[in-house]
Order: C-alpha cells, then structure tokens, then sequence
C-alpha cells in the first residue's frame, strides 16, 4: 500500500520530468537548425499540412532567417522555464532564450503526440510567462 501511494504522489512529477526532457530535445534540435541558417530542418518539425506549407516556407526562407539573425543574433542558450498554464493551448511549454544581438527573450511551443511543433511563439510573452519569471527570481535568491 505504501508503494502505491508513493508512485501516485510522484507520478505527475515522473510524467513532468519526461515532458521536460522531450521540450528540451525538440528545443535543441530547433536551436541548432537555427543557428545554422537550416530553414528546410526547422520547417519540418512541423506535421506536413498544405495550409501551413505557405506560412512555413515564408518563416523559414533564407530571407526570413536572415531576417531573424539581424534582429535577433544566433541563440546563445537555453532554458526550460516551465509550462504556461494560463494559456489557451495546454502543455505550452516556455524557454528563455539568450539571443546574441537581442539579449533574453522568451520562445514557446506545443508538441503533437508524434513530438512536431503545434503551436510556435519565436520571441513571446504572456501573464503566464510572467508568472514563470517571477517564479525562477523569486527561486534564484
């Protein structure tokens, strides 16, 4: 009996951990597609739908990335923040980021059952988000 209840008090914190660790492997896939100026990679951590094909193929051209990379710079780092839960999409999961001409920001994404991008925020912030921040300060001091 007392094995079951410890699995069941731990069990959403065993399921987190694992969802943490598929964001922070998608996220550095995504990251280094990105530096790399590798637009056809990112655009296929998408699930391939025709209505999307024209909205990807314009994010993620040579001209957008290079767009991207002068107001952003490369992502230098990252960081798993936690998942947004105030936000319409569940299991949103936010990262801060440290770009190299734009300093910290904030990128979210959904993953589908099969691990490709649903909803993508690049540069973002929320109520949410904010209540994430304040939550990692408040940890770090």
């Amino acid at each position: 009996m007392k094995k079951m209840l410890v699995i069941l008090i731990f069990a959403p914190i065993i399921g987190f951990s694992q969802s943490q660790q598929v964001y922070e492997k998608v996220m550095g896939r995504f990251v280094s597609y990105y530096n790399a100026m590798q637009g056809d990679s990112i655009k296929a951590m998408w699930p391939y739908e025709k209505d999307m094909a024209r909205w990807l193929d314009q994010s993620w051209s040579e001209k957008s990335l290079k767009e991207y990379y002068s107001e952003y710079g490369k992502i230098q780092s990252f960081g798993f923040l936690g998942i947004d839960k105030e936000d319409e999409n569940p299991g949103l999961a936010v990262f801060k980021t440290k770009f190299s001409v734009a300093g910290g920001k904030t990128l979210s994404f959904t993953l589908d059952s099969a691990g490709h991008f649903g909803t993508f925020r690049f540069v973002t912030s929320s109520p949410g988000i904010d209540k994430l921040l304040k939550a990692e300060k408040k940890k770090k001091n």
